[in-house]
């Protein structure tokens, strides 16, 4: 019996197989990766015609030399462009200003004026009886493409007037009419500069006149809000820098409608502030406290950035009302808050000043005044809430005694026009100095502009002062005059294809802002984010320096950099950058060595970026379609547009080779440049406004690859290209130029232009780049949004591969990019037809660079990241470090959440109480009504209708964590098991390289079966810092701005101001308490 017991164990043991053996042969992958890399690799080279085009560059070679780049002497030599092109902006605003100032000192004040001009708001428009409108009138508007095909009249300015301002005010008629005079210098800085767009004046009474003139538009809006005074051009050159301590009143007689005033006022108040002022806001009664909790125990001023001015404002919402107003102890803390920064290198080291916002006070406090501000040193601004009077004289000598204004604000309406009066006040010093303030704003959306390239914009601004002799010791502000710059003219001087491959520009503030950078994202979908425009330098430029995961505060060297440049300093680093790249989806590890400098007499640094190893070297030629004059050498140039331009040839869409009109920019970028190039041999110029090394650049491109179209057309007619499933071959060149031979066996052939029409900047060609010489990168569309492509759909595959040239030793630089696109299901036969792959038990996978497959037996995974199906697998590569993980933070991300409203509906009451309601109602009403009433709100009240609201999305900004995934090569081959909840197995997993590409090939044992885990979340998650509070308070380095005027002995500060709401009579108010109520029934 025992015998035969033992007989069955050792058959056993010989039948049954233990699972934690290995059950893929490493060698046979191997063999299956190279297989298919050389099959693949044969295939691209033969399809995309990369040696027929070397060889076309080495014919051409006697005309071609590659230069190496000096970083240093090109980023001094557009900086020096760039500075001449801005100077001559400043110039224009310097004639406007002469030219304002000038017209009001010939003009006599005229208390009785009577005049009539364009409002934009009005023009054009009639009444019922088809007159036209007063203040309106006939007035001709043309399209135009330099304005972004608006409507726009090249003789005129319009006059643009808020709702809150009265549109035949006397001093706003006697400031229209001074300013009609800027119209001829309007015209003729336009005429000088052709590249100038907007010009305007903002004037302090709160007229905006702007040129050219334009209909003005309100869009969804019921009334015109907006008001020049607020705008960060007008104040931030109607004033210098300026630390601010808001301080509130929250007493107990503040409860109610008064303290919903001050809120709103203190908001107010913010919005005015700039990211060159610091300020904070403190609440006080019996005691002081931050409305800020994080920043109660520091006892700091922060920077007024666009988050911080936000969580100031939302601080408010948390104020309440009740105890005793101690005036004193808030004083007392508010001044000792503005000395402990007064000796700081943080602070705006400026005008200092308090703001106090209250219903009243008893007494002067002089005493404080006496030890904290005797020399007058910190400016005060009191604005009185509601129209009591009796604490009003105290308020009102803390204003005056202390070189401030004085303000009474009634009703919730008064607030906008009263709040920017203090502006005004800190502009005198300058005014009486006559130092003319020159700023540049941060870099901005302009609403009007169709395409985003064409929209973000900078300022210049200078103020306007009023010169006559009476008004001199009284520093009147006339305005502010400002010039729009679009950012598009500051990088046609810096052309990308002059940088090197993989090479960009960019500019940063004086507070390390971003002006302009590759990775500057100001929408989000079709909504402009919030905060686009203080992204800074640090939160785009990260660092690798930790290796594994990039922290919330990145490398020390970094930094030093971006201190270096706003220092102003000269000088370059070297460093391993992070980028995110492909919308979000990937990111390139690069070793950048940055170029930077400062632009002159602007608050900007300028910085290039050269990439390893490409990127020092640039393609050069001896033979030039034009001269520096932009004259042409007519029979060369006649002979490269006859029909080099004929066939599948486009250049890049958003590139300046001239100054496209809107129409071209979008559809006909090649028949205008054709137009262009003809014209420029008819007329022996080429047009000004054309960048003469870009088109010589891209003509050469065009004569070198001419032959290239011809070279595709056989070798698909030889080479059987439709039994390999090629669809498609292109290339892309460093000029913006491509071309494209579609299979004519297929239907399902397209303008690879539609796709692809960025040539540089394009997937295919930038990644190709970052993989190197004779190595082909292989992509399909990716599956980011968490949907699937559809079964059996028609996946193309890209294949992409750089051509470089070397002259003399020196070099190589990237010319351009060939591939191919090719049927997905061909290339998933040639990876089946291993005997590896094609085993049941082994399931094959193709990887890309990033982790996403390229190729999986199950369709539906193609273009997937691999932790979405194999989330324990991705775990796996990444603990072996196959592929190292990177979390990056973005900081420019944005956070969506839906909220519900209830409605405005009311309980249903029994009779009698509805009856004690409606009295008790009523009077109510009266009485807060008395208390509330003005013009503005009684006017443009309504009733609100009980009705249920939908659920509504808000999206908001905040920072995003991303998880990103980077291939070693250096740690494959590499064959490992899975032992984590498998069924008494181990999973057996073998990975390779495939070789001369971006690929590997993973083959894995599908006899072992292993609990799914939780799939890969592929959208980004929420970041919140370890202590939100702690980066808060973090002030990176900054430079204020070189020039400040916060006091001169010449001033007068007489003028401190008073009471400017309506006060009706007690008659007038019960009639239009009546009327209030009779348009409610």
């Amino acid at each position: 019996m025992m015998a035969k017991i033992w007989l069955v164990l050792v058959s056993f043991m010989f039948i049954w197989k233990p699972q934690t053996q290995a059950t893929i042969d490493p060698q046979s992958v191997a063999e299956a990766a190279s297989d298919f890399g050389n099959e693949m690799y044969d295939l691209s080279i033969k399809f995309s015609g990369r040696d027929f085009l070397k060889q076309q560059f080495d014919l051409s070679s006697d005309t071609l030399n590659v230069k190496e780049i000096n970083g240093t002497q090109m980023v001094l030599d557009i900086a020096e462009k760039v500075e001449r092109m801005l100077d001559n902006k400043v110039k224009a605003v310097e004639k406007l200003v002469d030219a304002a100032e000038r017209a009001n000192f010939d003009q006599e004040y005229n208390d009785s004026l009577e005049y009539e001009y364009f409002n934009a708001l009005l023009i054009n428009d009639k009444d019922n009886n088809g007159d036209y409108l007063p203040l309106g009138g006939e007035f001709i508007l043309t399209p135009d493409d330099h304005f972004n095909g608006i409507e726009v009249n090249l003789t005129h300015s319009t006059v643009q007037v808020p709702t809150n301002v009265y549109n035949m005010g006397t001093e706003v008629l006697n400031h229209i009419k001074f300013t009609d005079e800027l119209d001829s210098t309007f015209e003729e800085n336009y005429r000088e500069d052709p590249t100038l767009t907007w010009q305007y004046f903002g004037s302090k009474t709160g007229f905006f006149r702007n040129f050219p003139g334009i209909k003005w538009d309100l869009g969804e809006a019921d009334f015109d809000e907006y008001d020049c005074r607020k705008r960060p051009w007008y104040i931030s050159a109607a004033t210098s820098p300026k630390d601010i301590v808001i301080l509130i009143d929250k007493s107990g007689s503040m409860l109610g409608i008064l303290l919903e005033i001050a809120k709103h006022t203190a908001r107010t108040i913010i919005d005015t502030l700039g990211d060159d002022d610091f300020f904070n806001v403190l609440a006080f009664n019996d005691t002081t406290s931050y409305t800020e909790p994080c920043f109660e125990n520091e006892g700091m001023l922060v920077q007024a950035n666009a988050d911080n001015r936000k969580i100031l404002k939302d601080s408010l919402d948390n104020l309440k009302a009740g105890g005793l107003a101690e005036f004193g102890i808030g004083l007392k803390d508010a001044f000792e808050l503005l000395d402990k920064y007064k000796e700081t290198t943080i602070e705006s080291e400026c005008n200092q000043a308090i703001i106090v916002i209250t219903d009243g006070a008893s007494k002067r406090h002089e005493e404080i005044f006496e030890q904290y501000n005797e020399d007058e040193r910190v400016r005060v601004f009191t604005y009185l809430m509601g129209r009591e009077v009796g604490g009003a004289e105290a308020i009102k000598w803390m204003a005056c005694n202390n070189k401030g204004y004085y303000t009474q604000i009634a009703t919730i309406a008064d607030v906008d026009e009263n709040v920017s009066k203090y502006i005004h006040v800190l502009s005198r010093p300058m005014v009486i100095k006559q130092i003319y303030n020159t700023i540049w704003t941060n870099v901005y959306m302009d609403d009007a502009a169709s395409d985003e390239g064409l929209a973000l914009m900078t300022t210049v601004a200078q103020p306007v002062f009023d010169k006559k002799n009476d008004t001199a010791e009284k520093g009147i502000l006339l305005g502010v005059v400002g010039v729009d710059v679009p950012i598009v003219e500051i990088l046609k001087l810096t052309p990308v294809y002059k940088l090197g491959a993989r090479g960009y520009p960019f500019a940063i503030t004086n507070n390390g802002y971003i002006l302009f950078h590759p990775d500057l994202r100001p929408k989000w979908g079709d909504e402009i984010k919030p905060n686009y425009n203080s992204v800074d330098l640090a939160e785009v430029e990260l660092s690798d320096a930790n290796d594994t995961v990039l922290q919330e505060y990145v490398a020390d060297y970094n930094m030093e950099m971006r201190n270096a440049m706003i220092n102003t300093l000269t000088g370059e680093t070297k460093i391993e950058s992070v980028m995110h790249t492909s919308n979000l989806t990937r990111i390139s590890v690069r070793n950048n060595s940055y170029f930077y400098t400062f632009l002159d007499e602007t608050p900007f640094s300028f910085a290039i970026v050269l990439v390893e190893p490409f990127g020092f070297y640039i393609l050069e030629s001896t033979e030039k379609y034009f001269d520096d004059n932009h004259m042409p050498d007519t029979d060369k140039l006649y002979s490269a547009i006859d029909w080099r331009f004929n066939g599948n040839v486009t250049i890049a869409r958003y590139w300046p080779y001239c100054s496209w009109s809107t129409e071209e920019n979008k559809y006909l970028r090649k028949v205008a440049l054709v137009e262009r190039l003809y014209f420029s041999v008819l007329d022996t110029e080429l047009a000004p406004d054309c960048d003469v090394d870009m088109i010589n650049h891209l003509l050469l491109d065009l004569t070198i690859t001419e032959e290239v179209q011809n070279h595709w057309e056989t070798k698909y007619a030889a080479e059987d290209a439709t039994g390999s499933g090629i669809l498609t071959s292109f290339l892309g060149m460093r000029s913006g130029l491509s071309r494209w031979y579609n299979n004519p066996d297929f239907d399902s052939a397209y303008s690879f232009s539609e796709d692809y029409s960025e040539t540089i900047e394009e997937d295919y060609y930038w990644r190709a780049v970052e993989l190197g010489n004779d190595s082909i990168l292989y992509s399909v569309p990716l599956v980011t949004d968490g949907s699937t492509p559809e079964i059996n759909s028609t996946i193309k595959v890209t294949a992409s591969t750089i051509v470089t040239f070397t002259k003399n030793g020196v070099g190589p630089t990237v010319v351009g990019t060939v591939g191919f696109q090719m049927l997905w299901d061909e290339l998933a036969s040639k990876v089946m037809q291993s005997q590896t792959c094609n085993s049941e038990n082994i399931d094959c996978l193709l990887l890309d660079e990033n982790g996403y497959i390229l190729f999986s037996e199950d369709e539906t995974q193609v273009g997937s990241p691999l932790g979405k199906p194999y989330l324990r697998l991705m775990t796996e590569l990444v603990n072996v470090s196959v592929y190292q993980k990177y979390q990056l933070i973005d900081y420019q991300g944005m956070c969506s959440e839906t909220e519900v409203f209830s409605s405005a509906g009311s309980t249903i009451f029994d009779p009698f109480f509805s009856i004690t309601a409606m009295v008790s109602w009523w009077f109510h009403q009266f009485v807060m009504f008395l208390v509330q009433f003005s013009v503005y709100d009684w006017w443009y009240s309504s009733t609100v209708h009980a009705e249920y609201l939908q659920p509504q999305i808000f999206s908001f900004p905040c920072d995003q964590s991303r998880d990103y995934f980077k291939l070693k090569p250096e740690s494959l081959p590499f064959t490992g098991f899975i032992e984590e909840a498998c069924d008494s197995c181990k999973l057996n997993y073998s990975i390779h390289e495939v070789p001369k590409s971006n690929l590997v090939l993973v083959a894995m044992d599908n006899d072992c079966n292993c609990d799914p885990i939780e799939q890969l979340d592929i959208t980004p998650t929420d970041y919140n810092s370890t202590d939100e509070c702690q980066r808060l308070k973090v002030q990176r380095h900054r430079r204020r701005p070189p020039q400040c005027f916060n006091n001169d002995i010449e001033e007068d500060s007489s003028d401190c101001g008073g009471a400017s709401f309506i006060k009706p009579s007690l008659l007038l108010l019960l009639a239009c308490f009546c009327l209030q109520h009779l348009r409610m029934l």
